[in-house]
């Protein structure tokens, strides 16, 4: 099959969470299973040198879009995939990913997209959009007749990453950036709530909808979890699967991964308290191998759960533990976290921002992962936790509830320690059993085997895909 996927991120050029992850992945399992895949992507300047100057020009053209609009596509092709990336200064030429003026962007891109699809030779059969940034595609296929042709022979999928995010702006908006009729607003085409909801457009218009995790899949059809939409999604459900997230197992292997100090397998772990040691070190933690090191590397918000760690980090510091962040987000966390690592002098070490080594460091080196989050699409760092022989402590919501597994000590099976908000299982209580467990070698070695042993690759989550393509 012919695919093309697209997206506003997309790793290694640019990511701002696992959006990138999943586009820079999923395509090159596709590839493997013998289907020709394109991915799109707005050329952004921030993309690293050391990729643009591979960069290969293909064609220039343009188009209406409030006035005429040029942009040009270049190639890049990786592992069998080939990137195609649309340049346009005015939109993308900018030091971030996103910003203000992002409805009109991904407008933008939208139409640049359709009208590059447009030309017969670019024609794919399944056209593959990722969140609200590109989910108003399959709207514009069905209803544009200068798209007709095209949307004759494209079969449409959405995936939803994360629904809290959905794009809703002002009717205007709808108005100025689409240049489409006023009765689709109107009759309730686009229209949520009073607002234009570029998300809820394409889950009314893909032909199939997927979600990035089966757990999430059933959780956003009730109240709690469908961020006001879930009426919408029951409607749908039939149409709408739940596909697990995988990792990239070549980017994430301690058995040859350079961003460590030093490599490491299941059958060999003594890279695994080197590492420990490298990250104490240059933290200004005490160099203590048998103190348990637990880490978090997060997005700093409501959703991660950082709320549930205000009420029991503290007294599990006063304890005898070492604690590491790294990321960034409300300056309300950002703030709590610098205040335990003054209060927790040598206990507590806080990196705000991101740093790609340093993760894959601490993923390395740490005992126990953190992860209480309230809700969770799929989540990729359990995933790579275990891959790492680092076991997470989690909330069981969404993918968290389909990768991590309960420890069982009689039966030495399960690969971590889990709360349950919704039954009244506390954060701590799975914190407590986890630690326990640190100092019983016999039952922590089995955790670390189990979670290694763990199949988180892309291959069977792309045999899923291929299989929805295939129904369409």
């Amino acid at each position: 099959m012919k695919i093309v996927m697209a997206a506003a991120e997309c790793a290694p050029f640019a990511k701002a969470g696992g959006l990138a992850d999943v586009i820079g992945a999923l395509p090159r399992e596709l590839t493997r299973l013998g289907h020709e895949v394109r991915v799109i992507l707005p050329k952004y300047s921030l993309i690293q040198e050391c990729y643009q100057q591979h960069f290969t020009l293909k064609e220039q053209n343009s188009f209406s879009f409030k006035g005429e609009q040029h942009y040009a596509v270049y190639e890049y092709e990786a592992h069998g995939v080939r990137f195609l990336f649309l340049e346009n200064d005015a939109y993308f030429e900018r030091d971030s990913i996103y910003g203000p003026d992002d409805a009109e962007r991904y407008a933008f891109f939208s139409r640049a997209v359709l009208d590059f699809l447009s030309r017969p030779e670019n024609r794919p059969d399944v056209l593959h959009v990722h969140d609200w940034h590109t989910a108003v595609l399959p709207f514009l296929l069905k209803e544009d007749p200068q798209y007709h042709e095209l949307g004759i022979h494209v079969k449409t999928v959405l995936t939803i990453h994360n629904l809290q995010f959905q794009g809703s702006f002002p009717k205007e908006v709808f108005l100025e950036q689409y240049g489409m009729d006023e009765s689709f607003y109107e009759e309730g085409h686009v229209e949520w709530r009073g607002q234009f909801n570029s998300l809820k457009t394409g889950i009314l218009y893909a032909d199939k909808l997927t979600t990035v995790s089966p757990s999430y899949r059933d959780e956003i059809l009730t109240e709690n979890y469908g961020e006001k939409l879930e009426g919408l999604l029951v409607e749908r459900q039939s149409d709408l699967l739940g596909i697990l997230n995988g990792i990239d197992a070549d980017t994430y292997n301690p058995e040859t991964d350079e961003l460590i100090a030093q490599t490491y397998s299941a059958g060999n772990l003594a890279g695994k308290r080197t590492n420990k040691s490298v990250i104490q070190k240059r933290c200004g933690l005490p160099e203590q191998p048998d103190v348990p090191l637990l880490v978090m590397v997060s997005r700093l918000s409501g959703q991660k759960g950082i709320d549930v760690l205000e009420q029991v980090l503290p007294e599990f510091l006063e304890g005898d533990m070492q604690f590491v962040l790294l990321g960034s987000g409300e300056v309300k966390y950002e703030e709590f976290f610098q205040r335990l690592e003054v209060d927790y002098a040598g206990k507590v070490s806080v990196h705000l921002g991101f740093d790609e080594a340093f993760a894959h460091q601490l993923y390395a080196g740490a005992d126990i992962f953190l992860m209480p989050s309230h809700f969770e699409p799929c989540g990729l760092s359990q995933l790579i936790s275990m891959r790492y022989g680092t076991i997470p402590v989690a909330n069981r919501t969404g993918g968290l509830s389909d990768t991590v597994d309960e420890y069982d000590e009689t039966a030495h099976s399960g690969t971590g320690f889990l709360s349950d908000f919704k039954r009244g299982v506390q954060f701590e209580e799975a914190l407590s059993r986890g630690l326990s467990f640190y100092y019983l070698q016999e039952h922590w070695s089995a955790l670390v085997q189990n979670g290694m042993a763990k199949d988180f690759s892309w291959f069977r989550s792309a045999r899923e895909y291929e299989k929805l393509y295939t129904s369409l």
